[in-house]
Parts: C-alpha cells; sequence; structure tokens
C-alpha cells in the first residue's frame, strides 16, 4: 500500500457478528490513517469485526487492520 494511501478518504464498516450476523454501521472518515485509529478501539470488543474500504475500492479486513496496528 502507498504512504499516500493513508491520507484518502476511506469508509469503516462495523459488522455485528455475535450472536448471529445482523445489521452493520458504516461511517465515513477523511482520511484511513482516522479509520484504522477508529477500527483499532473496536477490535478488542465481542461480537463485531471492523472492515475498512479505502477510496480505491479495497477491502482491508479485521486481520490487516490488526497486523498494521502491532
Amino acid at each position: 500500500m502507498e504512504l499516500e494511501a493513508l491520507e484518502r478518504p476511506a469508509d469503516l464498516q462495523i459488522w455485528h457478528v455475535v450472536p448471529a450476523p445482523a445489521a452493520s454501521r458504516r461511517k465515513r472518515f477523511g482520511s484511513l490513517r482516522d479509520a484504522i485509529a477508529a477500527a483499532a478501539e473496536t477490535l478488542s470488543a465481542p461480537g463485531v469485526e471492523p472492515w475498512i474500504v479505502t477510496d480505491e475500492g479495497e477491502l482491508l479486513s479485521p486481520t490487516w487492520i490488526q497486523t498494521y496496528l502491532n
């Protein structure tokens, strides 16, 4: 991923997966960096999965987010 991509807009999609798949919520961020920071806050929450869609349409999984943060 290009370093410049961190400054482009991105959407954070939070999926509720426990006890059963349910509705999700989506929020637009001014930068991928901000979306990653918001996703980091939900990674340890039970029953939710954060996914990010970059401005280029790339889908970043919870595993990708966790790896990036480490």
